[in-house]
């Protein structure tokens, strides 16, 4: 959607998880660059006044309680992160508010003793956690100033092409339903959906999780998200499996080792196949649908996901243009996982994505 505004395109951005729709709120709404930089100053300027005063900081002290908070930050970054929390929260400017909400969730995330290289929610081990000793402060102030220079630059380049009013439409709406978006009103559709189900695959709720409960969502809203995500908690539809070949045969090969996996791979498919209707829906003539996806592997059996898509939207009529292979960059996954949870037992993470195009005929 950020870069649909640098082109002048008006855009729909559609997101189950309320952290995705924060950042993209936030890096795509206009703000007045004067009243940011000057609360950027003055907030700045107050945080660093109070962590050199040891009384100031521990009046501002303010613990917030989720569950486990000990488990996974050290007593200091707790204290830290409440502070500059406190200090965010007297923004009154909604926008402003917004910007430094996304600075303080990706503090939380990389302040956190939540191991590196990982979207699921795995501890550092103890005999390194030890020693680590992430600083809040200089963390917050660093992604802040980052951020502050990206703001600056993007918002400069709209102001120069005349596309600061260009129209950005977030919905907190599911696509395996009808969305508020018109029938036929999209010409192109670009979207990276998860590669299977959350359960075993990229953990999108995990990785958010944390950051959420600092900004004070409902718990039940922030360990929710990976459950009502695609596969995550639908029933398995073999009516899918008339429509793709591919489908068919990999879970066929799947169920022969193990039943249950191939009913979480059949309900991810089925729910997908639920948003290739909705997508159908608001779909133009002659409009292109981008899919970023990776091919992941079940019970050592890839699964050719780059395939099954092509053929599950030939039946709304979407003709195949073209799949481009690349590495999957600034990688968050570990080299290999355990989804088994066998000891021993590890298979290959990802290292490829496919963007297959599709059009509509």
């Amino acid at each position: 959607m950020v870069e649909a505004k640098r082109r002048g395109l008006e855009s729909w951005g559609v997101d189950i998880n309320p952290l995705a729709r924060l950042i993209t709120k936030a890096k795509t709404t206009p703000i007045d660059l004067n009243r940011l930089e000057a609360t950027h100053d003055n907030l700045m300027e107050r945080l660093r006044n109070i962590f050199f005063d040891p009384k100031e900081f521990a009046k501002r002290v303010s613990i917030p309680k989720f569950f486990n908070i000990e488990y996974w930050f050290k007593p200091k970054v707790i204290e830290s992160l409440s502070v500059i929390k406190k200090e965010i929260m007297q923004i009154e400017d909604q926008d402003i508010l917004d910007f430094y909400k996304v600075v303080f969730s990706e503090t939380v995330r990389d302040c956190s003793n939540v191991r590196g290289g990982e979207f699921k929610l795995f501890r550092i081990p103890p005999e390194k956690l030890k020693n680590y000793n992430p600083n809040a402060l200089a963390t917050f102030l660093q992604k802040a100033e980052r951020n502050l220079k990206g703001f600056r630059d993007y918002f400069k380049e709209l102001s120069d092409k005349k596309y600061l009013d260009v129209h950005v439409r977030i919905l907190d709406e599911d696509t395996r339903f009808k969305t508020s978006i018109p029938d036929e009103s999209v010409d192109l559709i670009v979207t990276s959906p998860p590669y299977g189900d959350s359960k075993t695959t990229v953990a999108y709720g995990q990785y958010s999780r944390l950051s959420l409960q600092w900004l004070d969502f409902e718990d039940r809203i922030c360990r929710s998200i990976d459950r009502v995500s695609l596969g995550g908690n639908s029933p398995e539809d073999e009516t899918v499996l008339q429509v793709s070949k591919s489908l068919k045969r990999i879970w066929e090969e799947i169920k022969r080792r193990d039943n249950k996996r191939a009913s979480d791979v059949l309900s991810f498919y089925s729910d997908m196949f639920l948003c290739m209707e909705e997508l159908d829906r608001v779909m133009k003539e002659r409009g292109r649908i981008c899919f970023v996806i990776g091919n992941r592997t079940v019970k050592s059996v890839t699964i050719p996901t780059d395939e099954i898509l092509v053929e599950m939207f030939e039946r709304f009529g979407f003709g195949h243009r073209e799949t481009i292979i690349r590495d999957i960059p600034n990688k968050t996954m570990p080299l290999k996982n355990s989804p088994t949870n066998e000891p021993g037992k590890v298979e290959k993470t990802m290292w490829n994505e496919h963007i297959v195009i599709v059009e509509r005929r």
